[in-house]
């Protein structure tokens, strides 16, 4: 059997109730010569029932005896892959039917140098509900920034922007720079289109093709995952960062509001510090500071009250 262009990499853990939809969304792409390879992640309900139920030549399940997180479960996909090209979806999320043939004829219309594809992104608040008939703000930051393709590597040091469900690599370039980094809890994402960055251009898709479902549980949980996480980031590329004072400084500023709204004062000031050390003449940051050794000060007399 000849080897697909593209392997469909979708790890999933505990969804009994959206892993059909996620699996039915790419076996109906338009576009044919691919193959879906399920990594159940140690599941403790029916998803890996549910996934051995469905029946399609292209579909292969794997499972793993324990958890150990999506991107282990992305990187055991990746070992297993014979296509060209990985894609990856999310058990909770849908892909459009176009979303593999627009992205490949992107590459094509580009000439095939690239060495990855993306695109935007729909936010739902429940499997087949959408709630935003736009791009995601999370990874696309607005129309006027639509259009980000080419070398990606400073443009990523601003945001993420790419989702995992949205990205279409080269196997040769994601095993060579090695997967996911099983150690981040949340950004993985960011951090893999990093990486990636470093060895080629982007082609993008200007149109949401992927439907992402937002879930509002533990939303502090969610944001300690977060902070965590871009900490990580932060420190892991530090080198990168510090070519680009300006968006190091934004990052760090940005980590410091996560920071402050989980409570984390002396974190936020640590934050701060640090983004005033990637620009030490910025107003905004010192002014942010003061702010924040003033509530130190105010938090200890109420204390001592």
């Amino acid at each position: 059997m000849s080897a697909p262009a593209v392997s469909v990499v979708l790890p999933a853990y505990n969804r009994e109730a959206s892993i059909a939809a996620a699996i039915q969304s790419v076996l109906r792409q338009s576009w044919r010569d691919f193959e879906l390879i399920v990594v159940d992640d140690g599941s403790t309900d029916a998803t890996l029932a549910r996934a051995r139920a469905m029946s399609d030549p292209r579909l292969r399940v794997i499972a793993s005896p324990r958890n150990a997180g999506p991107s282990a479960a992305r990187n055991r996909g990746l070992a297993e892959a014979r296509g060209d090209w990985i894609a990856f979806q999310d058990s909770d999320d849908e892909w459009l039917p176009e979303k593999l043939e627009r992205q490949m004829r992107r590459l094509r219309d580009r000439g095939m140098g690239d060495i990855a594809a993306y695109c935007g992104m729909l936010i739902s608040s429940a499997p087949g509900q959408e709630a935003a008939a736009r791009l995601a703000p999370r990874y696309v930051p607005g129309p006027e920034l639509a259009r980000v393709e080419g070398d990606l590597s400073e443009a990523l040091l601003a945001r993420s922007l790419i989702s995992t469900q949205t990205l279409m690599a080269r196997r040769a370039v994601l095993t060579r720079i090695g997967g996911f980094d099983t150690t981040l809890s949340a950004l993985e994402d960011w951090d893999c289109a990093l990486r990636l960055s470093d060895h080629g251009s982007f082609a993008f898709v200007d149109a949401p093709l992927v439907i992402q479902t937002f879930s509002a549980n533990s939303l502090t949980r969610e944001l300690q995952l977060w902070a965590a996480a871009r900490r990580r980031i932060l420190d892991k590329h530090e080198a990168r960062f510090a070519r680009h004072p300006e968006q190091m400084a934004q990052q760090w500023r940005t980590l410091a509001g996560a920071l402050r709204r989980l409570g984390q004062r002396d974190a936020a000031r640590e934050a701060i510090a640090r983004a005033i050390g990637a620009r030490p003449g910025d107003p905004a940051l010192r002014g942010l500071s003061v702010l924040l050794r003033l509530q130190r000060l105010s938090q200890g007399q109420s204390q001592r009250a």
